[in-house]
């Protein structure tokens, strides 16, 4: 955690916990998204004033990048059974439990706050983080794929499978936020569980 001897952008020691206030903003706009966040929302969320919270963290496009990067981070450890794991197709239902964890979570009513991002970028770095988010999901399906296969699992056809369920996984993803009773995300990862388990019965 940051500590009250850590810098402003300005210079000036902080005397304020700068990790727990962008988590506060992640959150923030997470929930309401770059457009539905205003300044005052930002002072209100954090404490902060006005100017320390821009001596601190910047303009909001630049505390909204910073976020994103704080949310992506965090995201890491959903992906991390397709890319670290050992196990073949119970990789991907150990992640598919991850992912149902964070929608589960206090602002998994949200949605993802990279998808939300994807159909609204704020600008290219942004746009470059989530495409490089699409990616390492993509890659860590084909990483499974590989894993199955040695461990002589019969599996779709790497490419054909990769593209399925990162497609399958983002939009799930996506209808989390609009998903109010949860039944629509429920019946999306049963039906992407029972896709993965069915790779046994080929």
């Amino acid at each position: 955690m940051e500590s009250e001897s850590t810098v402003s952008r300005s210079g000036r020691p902080l005397s304020f916990d700068r990790t727990e206030m962008l988590v506060r903003l992640m959150s923030l706009f997470w929930r309401l998204g770059f457009n539905g966040v205003t300044q005052q929302q930002m002072t209100a969320t954090t404490g902060l004033s006005t100017s320390s919270l821009y001596n601190s963290f910047g303009t909001k496009a630049e505390i909204y990048r910073e976020a994103m990067v704080e949310y992506l981070r965090r995201m890491e450890f959903v992906l991390e059974p397709l890319e670290r794991g050992s196990r073949g197709h119970e990789d991907v239902l150990e992640m598919l439990a991850r992912v149902e964890a964070v929608l589960r979570g206090p602002d998994g009513g949200f949605g993802c706050m990279a998808t939300t991002a994807m159909s609204t970028p704020v600008d290219d770095e942004v746009a470059r983080a989530t495409r490089r988010y699409r990616a390492k999901l993509r890659a860590g399906f084909l990483a499974v794929v590989e894993r199955a296969r040695v461990l002589g699992e019969s599996t779709p056809e790497p490419t054909m499978l990769a593209n399925v369920m990162t497609a399958a996984v983002l939009g799930t993803l996506t209808v989390a936020r609009a998903d109010s009773d949860g039944h629509e995300l429920s019946a999306h990862l049963e039906a992407l569980r029972d896709f993965v388990r069915d790779w046994q019965n080929r």
